[in-house]
């Protein structure tokens, strides 16, 4: 006979259990819709709702985390743990223990497909539906609760990871590595009498691309030609036109506030149809990577999300400019040109101490005979060296003294350097004693 007793702690089990396969649903639902848009099946939020100020900050995280996986698992675990205990004490009362163990075999698989169908397919399922924004603005409570409640847990499996992989032993492993694979091509190429020159320096290039950064490749954000959704469609085409570029970012203002990648091809679509064209609605979600990644890692990103553009963030979740699989491609192969694009010798050498530089030319790609000491790891080209040197825009004609070099700029619009020479100064020799 089930005591009041029983009954009583039954129904607090019920109660808990119910109240963690809602947090499990909610957490599903969040981290699907955060894993659609990193997918670029669907766009980033563009109302101002705290539920999509949430996914914002997701979306901010290293995209090979998952948001929400420590909550999830705590959830997963008590969801099966109390319902298992639940329904057990709900099957000996009607059954008396009749049914043992079966009852406990049976209530346990119960429990775990119960888990599975509340954190995995329901949230995923719904994921796709119209009226998903309404369940999230919902489950934006449950998230901040979860959130709290698991915070002690968190702190303690951060405090651990910490302690278990440090960065100094990840990074010698990966240094060893990479010192490894580059002795192993620089003997190929001594020994290797058959190996095509042009096939050894894509070998020695890609060893290269290991040391570098998506900030040491990427196209400043005061670079990056934008759509405005404030413009009109027609002058949105022709901008779209006169650029020349196939992908453009349609954005509010200005690069933080974008809202999606935009084909041209689409353009071409309804050009000659009666139909209006609507940017929005052919806008592909943009990737974000960080500025700091490495640069073969974002590379095997945008070719796993199957994007040809992805925006570049920083540290303070803003955008610093964006990245393009050609930007990456040619870190390996050198210099990719069609017929449309304008021949630019970025370094010219004018004779002995004396170079022609565009102000565009990355920090990794300037000559070493310059001599430039250890610089700001976020500076990336010498126009932005020179800009962070004098703390403005430097003008026409002025003259910049940077470390041993005299610096004359040649060209330079409102927004950046575009060409410079530069002089080496002479090594002043040292008095013998």
């Amino acid at each position: 006979m089930t005591t009041p007793d029983q009954i009583e702690m039954d129904l607090f089990l019920l109660g808990a259990w119910t109240a963690s396969a809602t947090g499990s649903f909610y957490i599903g639902l969040y981290r699907s819709f955060v894993d659609r848009i990193r997918a670029g099946l669907i766009p980033m939020p563009s109302d101002n709702a705290r539920s999509s100020r949430l996914i914002e900050g997701l979306l901010q995280a290293p995209n090979q985390d998952r948001p929400f996986h420590t909550e999830a698992a705590l959830l997963s675990s008590l969801q099966v743990l109390v319902g298992f205990f639940a329904f057990s004490i709900l099957f000996d009362s009607l059954f008396s223990n009749k049914l043992y163990p079966l009852d406990k075999i049976f209530g346990f698989l119960l429990m775990i497909s119960a888990e599975r169908l509340t954190a995995g397919l329901l949230p995923r399922w719904m994921a796709t539906k119209t009226f998903l924004r309404f369940h999230l603005r919902i489950g934006y409570p449950w998230m901040y609760v979860i959130r709290t409640i698991s915070a002690p847990l968190t702190l303690l499996l951060r405090k651990l990871d910490s302690i278990l992989f440090t960065a100094y032993s990840e990074k010698s492993v990966e240094i060893k590595e990479e010192n490894d694979v580059a002795d192993h091509i620089h003997t190929l190429g001594r020994e290797g009498s058959n190996l095509d020159p042009g096939v050894f320096e894509i070998l020695e290039n890609t060893i290269e691309m290991g040391q570098l950064h998506v900030k040491d490749v990427m196209i400043p954000r005061n670079q990056v030609q934008i759509l405005d959704e404030q413009n009109s469609l027609e002058d949105n085409l022709e901008y779209a036109r006169s650029c020349g570029h196939t992908r453009l970012p349609l954005c509010k203002g200005d690069l933080d506030q974008c809202i999606g990648i935009f084909h041209v091809k689409y353009a071409f679509r309804f050009s000659g149809t009666d139909q209006p064209l609507d940017l929005k609605s052919h806008l592909k979600a943009p990737a974000l990577v960080s500025a700091g990644e490495p640069l073969p890692g974002a590379l095997k990103k945008m070719m796993r999300w199957k994007v040809h553009m992805a925006l570049v963030r920083d540290e303070f979740g803003g955008v610093d400019g964006v990245i393009t699989l050609e930007d990456i491609l040619e870190e390996v192969v050198g210099d990719i040109q069609d017929e449309f694009d304008a021949e630019e010798n970025f370094v010219e050498r004018l004779e002995i101490g004396k170079w022609r530089i565009s102000g565009q030319t990355p920090v990794h790609e300037l000559p070493e005979e310059l001599g430039l000491d250890e610089l700001n790891e976020e500076l990336t080209s010498l126009g932005g060296m020179i800009t962070k040197e004098i703390g403005r825009i430097p003008e026409k004609g002025e003259r910049v003294s940077l470390q041993n070099l005299k610096i004359t700029i040649l060209e330079a619009d409102d927004t950046k350097v575009l060409k410079v020479q530069v002089e080496k100064s002479p090594e002043i020799p040292k008095p013998t004693s």
